[in-house]
């Protein structure tokens, strides 16, 4: 092989890695936002609904609106922390994101689990 087509090949190789890296990041950006996880939703892992709202608190309220338990939430790279404290102990827990609708999301749990959460 003679030497411009050696760097016809590396040209060709380097290009084909570029495209492959640009098009792995670009199934990384979420087509969705926080907006559409704000509002009122019934968790598989709950009886109480959850409270997302738009300022990034969220709380657990029974029927009689008291809070059961109240927190901070995020949503970034396609994933939502929610900090909470328990037992004097601030806590973090971090779940990807694996799919939203209008009506429902799904969270990864760190055990592997599965959380729906339908909207109300």
């Amino acid at each position: 092989m003679d030497r411009m087509t050696r760097k016809i090949w590396r040209l060709v190789a380097a290009t084909l890695v570029l495209t492959l890296i640009a098009s792995g990041c670009a199934r990384n950006e979420s087509s969705y936002s926080e907006k559409n996880f704000i509002g009122e939703w019934q968790s598989s892992r709950v009886g109480t609904p959850v409270y997302l709202q738009e300022d990034g608190e969220w709380d657990l309220k029974t029927e009689n609106d008291e809070v059961q338990q109240y927190g901070i939430w995020q949503f970034f790279d396609n994933q939502i922390l929610w900090t909470v404290r328990v037992n004097g102990q601030i806590r973090h827990d971090l779940n990807p994101v694996l799919s939203v609708t209008a009506d429902e999301f799904q969270l990864q749990e760190k055990d592997g689990s599965v959380t729906t959460f339908h909207r109300l």
